[in-house]
């Protein structure tokens, strides 16, 4: 008796699953979703944050680099004299300077 029912268990486990193949994908990938979120959010907020922080890199570069290219550098004045290597290394030495 105990073999009938556990054959009757699985041919009706095998029939529902057969039957409701669809629903139990469904199910499934909509769980799946739903667990993802908290990361999806998560990794939203991590770009974003990235993001600005190049932008604000980006944003100190280009005052540091106004900073060295005043009238008053020694890349200003080696360029007016004439002498381009000279001011771009002055130039670099500058942006790599605190």
């Amino acid at each position: 008796m105990f073999e009938i029912s556990k054959y009757l268990i699985t041919s009706n486990l095998k029939g529902n699953l057969k039957r409701y193949k669809s629903e139990l994908l469904y199910s499934f990938i909509i769980g799946l979703l739903m667990g993802s979120i908290p990361f999806i959010y998560k990794l939203q907020d991590n770009l974003r944050v990235n993001k600005l922080i190049q932008e604000q890199k980006k944003m100190q570069m280009m005052n540091k680099e106004k900073l060295c290219k005043t009238e008053n550098s020694d890349y200003a004045k080696y360029l007016s004299l004439g002498f381009p290597k000279t001011a771009i290394e002055k130039l670099n030495i500058c942006m790599t300077e605190k």
